[in-house]
This record gives structure tokens, sequence and C-alpha cells, in this order.
């Protein structure tokens, strides 16, 4: 299958959201999506881009769904102490009926390419435990599980976290 991968753009922001939402609800976290199309717009368009986003979607011979998008992969650039720049992978979606395809691994190397040309020297991302295919499909990339590898475990403190220890000062 054909497709075109290339930089998101602000009038994807509607599809963009609505595989962002289908993925939550595989995950069966739907309930834990809070942001919306305009604050994905803001937070990549707006004065201070807070993400990158590439979009892979039906290629022009495709007549019947020229332009529609079939998946995307959302990044943000970090810094390590250990190797300096890096990136973290947030997401990667395929609509279920492109899976199989090759269009993931095709958003990743392109994503790949351009994290390379900015200086990167490594990609993190989460996966979860219940997944399976994912987590097969990424070592075979050549991914390593640090959770396995180097016994590091990945911690979040989320927004009530956050404000507690923002508050207390100390």
């Amino acid at each position: 299958m054909e497709c075109v991968v290339r930089p998101a753009q602000s009038t994807d922001c509607d599809h963009v959201m609505a595989m962002i939402r289908e993925i939550a609800e595989y995950h069966n976290e739907l309930d834990k999506v809070t942001i919306n199309s305009q604050v994905l717009g803001a937070d990549r368009f707006g004065g201070d881009p807070f993400y990158q986003c590439l979009v892979a979607e039906l290629a022009p011979e495709q007549d019947n769904k020229q332009g529609h998008l079939i998946s995307y992969v959302l990044f943000f650039f970090g810094y390590s102490v250990n190797t300096g720049r890096i990136v973290y992978l947030e997401n990667l979606y395929v609509v279920s009926e492109f899976r199989g395809r090759g269009i993931g691994k095709k958003l990743l190397s392109e994503m790949a390419k351009a994290v390379l040309a900015r200086g990167c020297s490594e990609m993190k991302f989460t996966v979860a435990a219940w997944n399976s295919q994912a987590l097969a499909w990424y070592r075979h990339l050549g991914a390593q599980d640090k959770t396995e590898a180097s016994d590091w475990h990945c911690f979040e403190l989320g927004a009530e976290a956050l404000r507690r220890l923002a508050g207390d000062g100390r």
C-alpha cells in the first residue's frame, strides 16, 4: 500500500485527535484523554511547539480515500546527561485496517531520519506490558527493553502530584 508521509499540518488536528482517541480506547484509557484538537493544535502550531508529528495519508492514486490520514507518530525532544540530544516517542498509531502493511515502520523510518538530522543519539518510549505484539515488533526493530536489560523503572508524577510538589516548596 502506498502512503505519503509528511509533517502534520494544523488542518490535520481533528484527524490526529480522532486517532488519539482510537488508541486510547484500544488501551481502555479513553477517560484519561483530557485534550482536544484545539489544545493539540496550539501545542504544536502555537508560538512554542511542544511536540512534532508526522502523518501518513493514502497516496494520490488511492482515489476513493485520497488525503485520508491512516497513521501518525508524535514525538518530542529531550536531553540526556549521558548522551546529549534524545527523542521521546510518545505515540505511534496505524488505523486497524491498514496495519501489517509497513506503514508504522515507514513513519518511524522518516522520524529516525529527522531526529538524526537534529543530532539525537537515542529514542526512548514505553509500551504497555500486555501489548505483546508491539513489544515483539519494537524488539524486532532493535529496541532494548531497559526494564529487563538495566533494571530501570519508568516513573510519572501526575497533575495532582505536581501541584503538591510545586506548592510544598521543599
